[in-house]
C-alpha cells in the first residue's frame, strides 16, 4: 500500500465517525496530509452570521484575517477606519491593501466603508470551527513524521501521526508524549483505527492560519450546511 491510499482510507473511516476531512492542507509549515473537523466541533452560530450575510466566498489568505482583526465592527461604524491606519496596523503595502485585500473583502461582502471611505467590517462570525486536527501520515520514517506533526501545532489544536499497524512497535511513545503528538494506528486488513495516544488539546500558535485552516471547509457541502437561521 502507498501512502496515498493509506490516507484514503483514514479519511474515508473518519468520515463515518462524523468529521470533515480534507486531505493535503497546506497553511505554513508544510502540508497536512488530513485536516479534520468535527460536527460538534462547528461553530454553527458564527456559521450563521456569516450565511445571512452572504459571505460564502473561502477566504484563502490569513492577510484577510490580519486586516479584519484590525477594523472595527459595523456596529462600531463611527469607529472605521481610513486606509492610512489600516495600512499602517497591518504593515501591507498600500497598493498591496488596497487592491488585492480590501478589494476582493469588500466584493464578497465582508468589508464596507462608509461615506467619508473609511472601512469597517461586516463580521462578527469568527472562529467558524472551535477544533481543528491535523493528522501527518507515514508508513515508514516515525519519527520524521512526528516531527512534521508538531510543526502542524501553528494551526491546528490537536496534531497526530497516522501510522500502520506494523510500525507500530518501532515507535518512541514516550517521545510522542512528550512533544504531545497523538498517535494513530491504521489496520488496512480490518479497516480499523484505534487511538493509542490521544493529543492533548492547545491553542495554535497562529490565530490566523488556525481560521485560514477552516476557511478550507467552507462551502456549500460542508461547513455552510451547519448553520442554525
Amino acid at each position: 500500500m502507498d501512502e496515498f491510499t493509506f490516507v484514503k482510507l483514514l479519511k474515508q473511516i473518519f468520515t463515518q465517525e462524523g468529521f470533515l476531512a480534507k486531505r493535503e492542507i497546506g497553511v505554513g509549515y508544510g502540508v497536512a496530509d488530513l485536516v479534520l473537523i468535527k460536527n460538534t466541533a462547528i461553530n454553527s452560530n458564527n456559521c450563521s452570521i456569516r450565511k445571512n450575510h452572504k459571505q460564502y466566498t473561502p477566504l484563502l489568505n490569513e492577510k484577510y484575517f490580519q486586516t479584519l482583526k484590525v477594523l472595527p465592527d459595523e456596529n462600531d461604524q463611527d469607529k472605521s477606519l481610513p486606509f492610512s491606519l489600516i495600512a499602517k496596523q497591518t504593515n501591507f503595502s498600500e497598493s498591496y491593501l488596497r487592491y488585492t485585500i480590501l478589494k476582493k473583502l469588500e466584493r464578497h461582502g465582508y468589508v464596507k466603508k462608509d461615506g467619508n471611505k473609511k472601512y469597517f467590517k461586516v463580521n462578527g462570525w469568527l472562529p467558524i470551527a472551535n477544533e481543528v486536527i491535523a493528522i501527518e501520515a507515514k508508513l515508514k520514517d516515525w519519527k520524521r513524521g512526528a516531527i512534521q506533526a508538531n510543526r502542524y501545532r501553528a494551526f491546528a489544536n490537536k496534531v497526530y501521526l497516522a501510522i500502520p499497524k506494523e510500525t507500530e512497535r518501532l515507535v518512541d511513545k514516550k517521545f510522542l508524549k512528550k512533544i504531545n503528538v497523538g498517535l494513530i494506528i491504521l489496520d488496512v486488513e480490518k479497516n480499523a483505527k484505534r487511538t493509542v495516544i490521544a493529543s492533548k488539546k492547545f491553542k495554535p500558535l497562529d490565530e490566523y492560519k488556525h481560521h485560514l485552516a477552516a476557511e478550507y471547509f467552507w462551502n456549500k457541502r460542508e461547513l455552510i450546511n451547519f448553520t442554525q437561521i
